[in-house]
């Protein structure tokens, strides 16, 4: 391993919370006179950081490239959708939080990123699908599993994954999908993003993706960042980004006190020039409907169907990503057939 590899993954514990602290925001106030352009607000632009968002951005003249997410009512959503247990809120959150800033570094708005983990653990595996427009999905095998908390008071994210791969599929209309496999390398998720990038991208990467469950078991916070050197990099640049890294707390206790995207950007790269490019917004998104559902019923093929219009049974379709469930009774399968 060289001198790259000191850009190690900054990775996140899925904590229970112990006790609710609050956090303090921040308000944004107008004046009465005419305004100068310092005064202008970009109200579009803050309504996204006010929500759930990712932010992009560059330092050291371009040979950094970083990206950090907040995405707490997206994970929320996950959560509700699956009844998943605190455990594997914390594993798929943390797994939508690379999907979305992988999907966000893609410069094609048709390219989805898919990245399934599959382990021995009794979760069984992850699999999250995301885009470039902020938009994710995910599902876990058994969401819900229980594991006693470590001894450090974080959820056995590891211990619920257990031995396995990553898988990373990237699919653009009319092109053969290329996917990627390397072994896990902790099953905590954030480790494995970093391991994946430095294998199978090589691109030496520190990666951080935390999930905090509070003691409501609802999601009280979630985000993550990746930052990675691009092409052209040399030694003191290595060394610098390894001194900011050094001891970085989690992102969710960064998340705590206040920091947003942007704060934890230029926290992790003071000193190097940082400069954030845009943001956008975060979102669970499934997409999935009846007409979608549709097609997958009429996959079923003609006899088989016929069968089932003749004896009176409906079919249904269930939407692993959401949970929605699709009913076609008879009358609606003889319409399919019809048409």
């Amino acid at each position: 391993m060289g001198r790259a590899a000191r850009v190690a993954a900054a990775g996140d514990g899925g904590d229970m919370a112990e006790k609710d602290n609050g956090v303090a925001g921040a308000g944004v106030g107008t004046g009465t006179g005419a305004a100068t352009g310092a005064e202008l607000i970009d109200f579009r632009d803050a309504r996204v950081r006010g929500g759930d968002h990712i932010v992009r951005g560059t330092a050291a003249d371009g040979l950094v490239r970083a990206f950090a997410v907040t995405a707490r009512d997206t994970v929320q959503t996950a959560c509700d959708n699956h009844h998943a247990s605190p455990l594997v809120t914390a594993a798929l959150g943390r797994l939508m939080m690379g999907g979305l800033m992988m999907g966000a570094m893609s410069k094609d708005e048709d390219e989805l990123i898919t990245l399934v983990m599959s382990g021995d653990g009794p979760i069984g595996g992850l699999t999250v699908t995301a885009n470039n427009k902020g938009q994710v999905k995910g599902y876990a095998n058994h969401p819900n599993v229980w594991l006693d908390l470590k001894g450090d008071n974080h959820l056995d994210v590891g211990g619920g994954i257990g031995a396995g791969t990553l898988t990373v599929v990237r699919d653009l209309p009319g092109v053969e999908p290329y996917s990627s496999t390397v072994p896990l390398a902790t099953g905590e998720v954030g480790d494995d993003l970093t391991y994946y990038f430095a294998v199978s991208d090589q691109i030496p990467t520190a990666v951080g993706v935390g999930v905090l469950v509070d003691v409501d078991l609802s999601v009280r916070q979630a985000g993550g960042f990746v930052v990675q050197l691009m092409p052209g990099y040399d030694d003191a640049l290595i060394d610098q980004l390894s001194a900011n890294l050094k001891g970085v707390e989690s992102v969710t206790e960064m998340q705590e006190r206040g920091m947003s995207p942007t704060d934890v950007l230029g926290y992790l790269l003071r000193g190097m020039g940082y400069e954030e490019l845009d943001a956008m917004p975060a979102e669970f998104h499934c997409g999935c409907d009846k007409d979608r559902a549709s097609r997958i019923v009429l996959a079923l093929g003609r006899d088989e169907l016929e069968s089932m219009v003749e004896k009176g049974e409906p079919a249904l379709v269930h939407c692993h990503f959401c949970g929605r469930e699709y009913r076609f009774e008879p009358d609606e399968l003889k319409a399919l057939l019809d048409g």
